[in-house]
């Protein structure tokens, strides 16, 4: 993370990353995320069914060989520093650091969505991304995170050969998402009963458990 990441970073949370690039969303239902709680940092296009849509399609579209889990490490620990300053601002501070827990992801067709709270510590976050790369993932993070994930997807998304894509949004948007893929649900808080039942759970202070 740089100065001028910072400094483009409104821009950048406008944006979505679906079939291997950056794009601007198709929906403009907009809401402002905050450094610290209070302070904003920019603000988010919440997706509608037509970013879903696409996000899904350039997924289902990827081919050629998955990305290697060592080359999407090795990509995040180059980012470390920079990610873990950038969660402090969103109001997570310390988390950055430590080890990686590394979850067995469960052997299901088609692409995962991963619907992740702000609180989930990156530890936890990054295997998910890196193993749902290796076979399709949407991922949606909460708005409080969406600074930090951006920052993530820009290291791994180019790495991904569009196996991996990422949408902005709120409840509404994690809802429409949850239906199109197995669910992954990454919170300390149960699953919404408006949404399917999870494939697989992992907390923010547990161990990961199917």
């Amino acid at each position: 993370m740089d100065a001028l990441f910072m400094a483009e970073l409104n821009e950048r949370l406008f944006t979505h990353f679906t079939a291997g690039a950056w794009r601007a969303p198709l929906s403009l239902r907009l809401m402002p995320v905050r450094r610290d709680r209070e302070r904003p940092l920019g603000q988010i296009a919440c997706a509608d069914a037509r970013d879903l849509t696409r996000a899904l399609a350039g997924v289902m579209r990827a081919a050629g060989p998955a990305p290697s889990p060592e080359v999407l490490l090795a990509a995040i620990e180059e980012l470390r520093p920079g990610l873990a300053r950038l969660r402090a601002q969103e109001g997570f501070a310390g988390e950055a650091a430590g080890p990686l827990h590394h979850p067995t992801l469960p052997a299901l067709p088609g692409p995962l969505v991963l619907l992740s709270s702000a609180a989930l510590p990156v530890t936890r976050l990054i295997p998910f991304l890196v193993g749902g790369a290796a076979r399709g993932l949407i991922w949606k993070p909460a708005p409080g995170a969406a600074a930090s994930a951006h920052l993530l997807m820009r290291a791994l998304g180019p790495l991904a050969a569009g196996r991996l894509a990422m949408v902005q949004g709120d409840h509404a948007t994690g809802a429409a998402l949850a239906g199109m893929g197995a669910l992954v649900w990454a919170s300390a808080s149960a699953p919404p009963e408006d949404l399917p039942a999870p494939v697989f759970r992992i907390s923010a202070e547990d161990p990961a458990r199917p």
